[in-house]
């Protein structure tokens, strides 16, 4: 597996973005840790994966002032959700990725989508070994949608019929968390992208 990731690490800096390779998410975090600005404010996409690997705390022990909708009340969640596109560092996952090196991501609200395509000036989007998919981006969806998204709503409860039965029906779903798809062709212009694989299953 470890072969595998580095043939997408390589096939994601041929895209534009850096791209780091670990055996287990102690040394990915060790590596975001170190390689971020000392001191700077880190913002938090909605993140199984960050929270996995308890990411938020270290930030904090390591001095980072951290912003995490998820930890906040309900009617402080806007504003916050503002402040972290502007935020110099983000963290995020990925709902998909291919072997190719092709990222793809569902978002409900867009705040995450929105701050990995604008805004923080550094980007790290860790992604564990069980979200590759094999083929493009049609095959990336059916991962997310059969996946992910059944695994988030089921968290989240949420009554959607992915949650029931893990099939997507667009049209009996009320509280749709697949309202945008992104994909990464490309790294975007004007900020730093890291992309950090781990041979680990992480997140849904």
């Amino acid at each position: 597996m470890m072969n595998q990731l580095e043939k997408i690490a390589e096939k994601l800096r041929e895209r534009g973005f850096d791209a780091a390779v670990f055996a287990t998410k102690e040394d990915a975090s060790a590596y975001i840790l170190s390689d971020m600005p000392a001191g700077a404010q880190v913002a938090i996409g909605g993140s199984m994966t960050v929270k996995e690997m308890d990411l938020q705390t270290k930030l904090r022990e390591n001095g980072h002032e951290v912003l995490w909708h998820w930890e906040a009340a309900p009617a402080e969640r806007p504003a916050l959700l503002h402040k972290a596109m502007n935020a110099p560092v983000y963290l995020a996952s990925a709902n998909a990725i291919t072997t190719d090196g092709l990222m793809v991501q569902i978002d409900g609200t867009g705040n995450r989508v929105a701050a990995l395509c604008y805004g923080p000036s550094t980007v790290y989007v860790i992604i564990g070994r069980n979200k590759i998919v094999e083929g493009g981006y049609q095959q990336a969806v059916k991962r997310i949608k059969s996946v992910a998204c059944p695994s988030n709503a089921r968290r989240l409860n949420l009554d959607t019929p992915c949650a029931k039965d893990g099939n997507c029906n667009v049209s009996a779903c009320k509280a749709s968390m697949c309202k945008m798809f992104v994909a990464f062709e490309l790294a975007p212009n004007g900020k730093r992208t890291q992309v950090v694989l781990v041979n680990e299953d992480l997140g849904y």
